[in-house]
């Protein structure tokens, strides 16, 4: 089984691995100062993370399918998509060497019409019992995507992965193009 997942251009992922927040000391911490209640230091979102569930902050977020382009999704993410390399996760190798620890699913907000969003809103959280196993990996709908609460992937469904260490080493990642 395999899940992508995209980093900005000039990385060093093939020669470090791909970086969990906690170890990536580089992480764009302006993305979590108003969902975290203020919190400001690298130390301080990782333990509000770590609150959410444990591991939350050694997770690395995993699609089920490469971004497809729809006009939604172009307007949303080319951007993005135009300054980021493409890495394919071998998710199944990991999980035969006990790497995962867990998987959570974050599904579309639109899945749950009920829920008042906001900005500072965070993403909803299922565990998945099963692991990889229980990853779906039916279509996306792209076309859903918007940007509005200022969090790119909030309507459309991903994975968490929550690797020990914190890092998947390059031999799980394959650079796709």
């Amino acid at each position: 089984m395999k899940l992508y997942h995209y980093v900005a251009k000039g990385n060093n992922v093939l020669q470090k691995g791909l970086l969990s927040f906690a170890k990536n000391p580089n992480a764009d911490l302006s993305y979590y100062f108003k969902r975290t209640g203020g919190k400001t230091t690298h130390k301080e979102i990782c333990e509000w993370m770590e609150n959410c569930y444990v591991g939350r902050s050694r997770a690395i977020r995993g699609f089920s399918e490469p971004i497809q382009w729809t006009e939604r999704s172009i307007h949303c993410l080319k951007d993005f998509i135009d300054r980021a390399d493409k890495f394919v996760i071998d998710i199944s190798a990991m999980d035969k060497d006990g790497l995962i620890e867990a998987v959570y699913v974050s599904p579309s907000v639109l899945d749950f019409p009920e829920l008042e969003e906001d900005k500072d809103f965070d993403e909803l959280w299922i565990k998945l019992e099963n692991g990889i196993r229980d990853i779906d990996f039916s279509p996306i709908d792209w076309s859903v995507c918007d940007d509005e609460l200022g969090r790119r992937f909030a309507y459309v469904r991903y994975n968490l992965i929550v690797v020990k260490d914190g890092i998947i080493s390059p031999q799980y990642l394959t650079l796709e193009n």
